[in-house]
């Protein structure tokens, strides 16, 4: 149990990208009463992203930052990390996703005697409460480059990306510029009735509440990366509040399957 005054739930550090703003408000927006966020960057330029290879240095920027980005947030004392970032936790596919996985939550638990929720990983707790799902349609905020790392990943995980459509966004800041009409028009892009599931990476763009309301609209699952990685990092310590207004996973779904 975290000591913290107002965290006496537990105390989270939360990792972002220095130039992320969407995971801090969403995750604030989520939290339920007695736990408490510390919000720690990963410093990285405020990239333009313009093609292809410009997103490939962003998140190898990222990547790069990680390591000590992690290390100063353990000085918090945490009793979880939160890494509120996806597009690094796709690359290459589920091998390269574990082994950093294991790397990372290494560090954590040798340097603070705790874990990590890591996106990829919680994406695949996430799907076990949904499973009947097979067929998924995606929305990012990524080029085309990162939309092929997520559709490698949901394949080396057994899903089929049906459709992908990304916003393309023109830098890590622009991403949380992008509003909800355009993401729900990528959304009418990826949906159909071949797919079972919607899914969201890219944690710089906000997402959550919409995603609630447009699971009331589609009548099937649509997961926001924000909400998945902060049910993920609730359950794996023990909170199982059901937390409404934010989709189905938070609201219905109070442990992790085995």
């Amino acid at each position: 149990m975290s000591l913290d005054y107002y965290g006496y739930r537990k105390k989270f550090a939360v990792l972002v990208p220095s130039t992320n703003t969407a995971v801090e408000t969403e995750y604030h927006k989520m939290c339920p009463e007695g736990v408490v966020l510390a919000t720690r960057a990963c410093v990285i330029p405020p990239f333009k992203v313009t093609n292809e290879q410009e997103f490939v240095e962003m998140v190898q920027a990222i990547g790069g930052a990680t390591e000590q980005g992690l290390i100063d947030s353990l000085t918090c004392r945490p009793d979880h990390v939160i890494f509120g970032y996806s597009a690094e936790t796709f690359w290459d596919g589920k091998g390269r996703s574990d082994r950093e996985f294991k790397k990372y939550n290494d560090i954590a638990q040798s340097r603070g005697g705790c874990n990590i929720t890591f996106g990829a990983q919680a994406i695949m707790d996430a799907l076990k409460c949904y499973p009947k799902v097979k067929r998924i349609g995606v929305i990012s905020p990524y080029m085309p480059v990162g939309d092929s790392q997520v559709v490698k990943f949901m394949a080396d995980i057994g899903y089929e990306v049906v459709r992908i459509a990304g916003h393309c966004s023109p830098g890590p800041v622009e991403i949380a510029h992008e509003n909800f009409a355009k993401t729900r028009a990528l959304v009418d892009q990826v949906n159909g009735d071949d797919v079972d599931l919607i899914l969201q990476a890219g944690t710089n763009l906000y997402f959550v509440e919409l995603a609630a309301q447009l699971e009331q609209e589609l009548g099937k699952p649509v997961l926001a990366i924000n909400a998945l990685t902060f049910w993920h990092a609730l359950r794996s310590n023990g909170i199982h509040d059901r937390i409404r207004g934010f989709g189905s996973l938070l609201s219905e779904h109070i442990a992790i399957p085995e």
